[in-house]
């Protein structure tokens, strides 16, 4: 009897390990594209390593493991956007001044004509739900299928391609007007 635990244990420490050896690249990956330098993105990683490993008991044996990775990534990315913005330094805010300045921000020395597509982009962006961002997110900058997609949502592919449809058609309505 206690043999055969060990034996079920040892089996599903070496699943472990072969599950994670298998999908750390992916998911350092993901760290380096999101964050902004080499030391946040490992940092990110580290913290879903860990994650990983105070949750490795609670993982069931042979399941699909990579969409459950990809949400702990999710939440340790989100955590560490917060995080950064709490101490975001003076230096690296933008140098659009026009709020501060007695002339027009086109007669600004720090004008850009960029900075008003960026304004109108972030206008679209943030009158989405979280939901429509993240999905929109991940098929278009992330390049997921809307196979990938249903499988990390767990819904049908029919789900994903109607929800990002409908992201897409809010995004319009709110940049047309």
């Amino acid at each position: 009897m206690v043999q055969a635990k060990k034996s079920r244990q040892k089996k599903k420490d070496l699943w472990l390990e072969e599950t994670w050896d298998s999908y750390s690249t992916q998911i350092y990956n993901l760290c380096k594209a999101k964050c902004g330098n080499r030391e946040d993105a490992r940092d990110v990683f580290q913290n879903v390593a860990l994650k990983f490993c105070q949750n490795a008991g609670n993982v069931k044996y042979r399941d699909s493991i990579y969409p459950w990775l990809y949400q702990v990534f999710r939440n340790c990315f989100y955590d560490y956007v917060r995080d950064r913005q709490k101490t975001y330094p003076f230096s690296r805010v933008s140098d659009v001044m026009g709020d501060y300045m007695a002339l027009p921000a086109e007669r600004s020395l720090f004008f850009r004509r960029e900075n008003q597509k960026n304004d109108e982009l972030n206008r679209v962006v943030e009158s989405l739900s979280r939901r429509d961002r993240e999905l929109i997110d991940l098929a278009f900058q992330k390049g997921l299928t809307s196979e990938e997609l249903s499988v990390l949502y767990g819904v049908s592919v029919n789900t994903i391609v109607k929800r990002r449809h409908s992201a897409v058609k809010r995004a319009k309505a709110v940049l047309l007007g």
